[in-house]
């Protein structure tokens, strides 16, 4: 129990040296934060819209494809895309455009880690490079 004083001390000390430093920061930091967590729910959002599109449809599938840095999901009726999620005003074939239509996802497919670690990489990746289409 010895040394609990000079704990207390220390960081007490440490708190008024640099406690406006991390209240700067804080505040600084808090809006980014917020919009990086807004844009995952909202693309959550979207995704979770296009999978119960696609299940009331015969022989639907979803994919996600990129509009600048905003993921899009489209829902397709067998290989016909009809819907988008969320709503864009560009067309659905020029969306599909350049798409690999392989890697669309089914209401029954369970999607595995590995799936999850690819798609996290690629989003990375674009992040890291807006301007180009990987």
């Amino acid at each position: 129990m010895a040394g609990k004083g000079k704990l207390v001390t220390q960081t007490v000390k440490l708190g008024i040296k640099y406690g406006p430093q991390i209240w700067v920061a804080t505040q600084a930091l808090r809006e980014p934060a917020k919009e990086a967590a807004n844009k995952a729910i909202s693309s959550e959002r979207a995704r979770r819209q296009a999978m119960a599109h696609a299940k009331s449809l015969a022989d639907g599938s979803i994919l996600k494809v990129y509009k600048g840095d905003v993921a899009h999901w489209v829902v397709f009726s067998g290989d016909e895309a009809v819907g988008v999620h969320p709503e864009t005003d560009m067309l659905l074939s020029t969306l599909v455009e350049r798409a690999d239509l392989t890697k669309r996802i089914r209401p029954d497919d369970k999607v595995k880690a590995t799936d999850r670690a690819k798609d996290a990489a690629t989003a990375a990746l674009r992040r890291a490079k807006p301007n180009q289409i990987n």
